[in-house]
């Protein structure tokens, strides 16, 4: 104890090792303490970006399948041209906007997704088979469809033509190569009519029938009543399903070459009276025929030349897709139940009926 008495305690001087490990612990605000802490910052927000990319990626993913994905994906394949979901919504719009009334693309919103997916079909086939006949559509030949459609005369300057041709490609919602193939296809199926109009003869020979309509279910029972000889028009009138049943089933007269091949095989071997063998048409329901009249060389009507001239078109058309098939989706023979459904809500969303009520 000194004379002034025992002093404060003092703290132990540390030790040598001590002194050593504490000058290698960095002391706050450090560089090595600020560079730790900066990794660490880093760090987080590479997470937090890395998630953030997470989120964006997975709604991205969700607009590509809904979307981008979908208008790309195959709905009709003709030959080896496909035509995706994205051009078959663009010409189901386009349809509907320019239809009149009664169309069926109008009707409802079944009938208008079919009916843009069978004008698709048809005009890629009467495109793929025009050159076999020699008919062609120039693109001179649309220049001047389009001007009489605008009401541009040709006279009228190239600019103010270019000017009205690009407000309608516009309005269309069609890119103007779509646009310029579908006035190409209606110039087409114009030329394609005229042919086969020129082929239908002045007179033909010609049947004058009555039909009756009937379901599988009812078939036999209507055979039965026929071979027990009751007259076939009452019966017609009772139980065809037929539009004209209300006329005892009077189809009036029918010239070869109008009537689907099946129907002519049944009806123009028969004689006056006699009633055909039962005829499928798909669907479960038949038809029974009985012969009126006939007549070897008779006039053909303004309404028959049409019967004949669809007729014509039609074969040629079928025998086009024979030689370039047609299928739906990922070479399916039908549309899948989704595409249908997505077709249906674009229709309904331009205002088409939803129908089914």
């Amino acid at each position: 104890m000194g004379i002034l008495g025992r002093g404060p305690t003092l703290p132990e001087r540390p030790s040598r090792s001590d002194r050593r490990q504490r000058k290698a612990r960095p002391r706050s605000g450090s560089p090595v303490r600020r560079d730790n802490e900066r990794r660490a910052q880093t760090m987080l927000l590479i997470v937090m970006a890395l998630v953030a990319a997470a989120v964006v990626g997975v709604g991205a993913f969700g607009y590509y399948q809904t979307t981008i994905k979908a208008e790309k994906e195959s709905v009709l394949r003709v030959g080896d041209r496909a035509f995706d979901m994205g051009y078959i919504e663009r010409r189901l719009r386009y349809e509907i906007h320019n239809a009149f009334v009664g169309d069926a693309v109008v009707s409802d919103a079944q009938s208008a997704a079919l009916t843009v997916l069978v004008d698709v079909r048809d005009e890629e086939l009467d495109r793929l088979g025009a050159p076999e006949l020699g008919i062609s559509v120039g693109e001179e030949e649309i220049d001047a469809d389009i001007r009489l459609q605008l009401r541009v005369p040709e006279s009228t300057d190239t600019g103010v033509f270019a000017e009205a041709y690009r407000n309608e490609v516009r309005e269309s919602g069609l890119r103007p190569s779509e646009y310029r193939e579908v006035v190409a296809a209606r110039l087409r199926e114009e030329k394609l009519k005229q042919r086969f109009r020129d082929q239908i003869p002045a007179t033909a020979e010609q049947v004058h029938l009555r039909d009756i309509l009937v379901g599988e279910d009812g078939l036999q029972a209507v055979l039965d009543r026929l071979e027990a000889g009751e007259d076939f028009a009452a019966l017609a009138t009772e139980v065809s399903l037929d539009s004209n049943s209300a006329l005892g089933g009077d189809m009036d007269w029918q010239p070869r070459g109008a009537l689907p091949l099946v129907i002519e095989s049944a009806v123009f071997s028969l004689e006056v009276g006699q009633v055909s063998e039962s005829v499928a048409l798909g669907g479960g329901y038949y038809y029974l025929y009985q012969v009126l009249e006939k007549a070897t060389d008779r006039e053909v009507t303004t309404d028959q030349r049409q019967q004949i001239e669809e007729r014509l078109y039609s074969d040629w058309r079928a025998g086009v897709a024979q030689q370039f098939p047609v299928v739906y989706a990922d070479g399916d023979d039908a549309l899948r139940d989704e595409q249908i459904v997505h077709l249906m809500e674009v229709a309904v969303n331009e205002g088409v009926s939803a129908g089914g009520g």
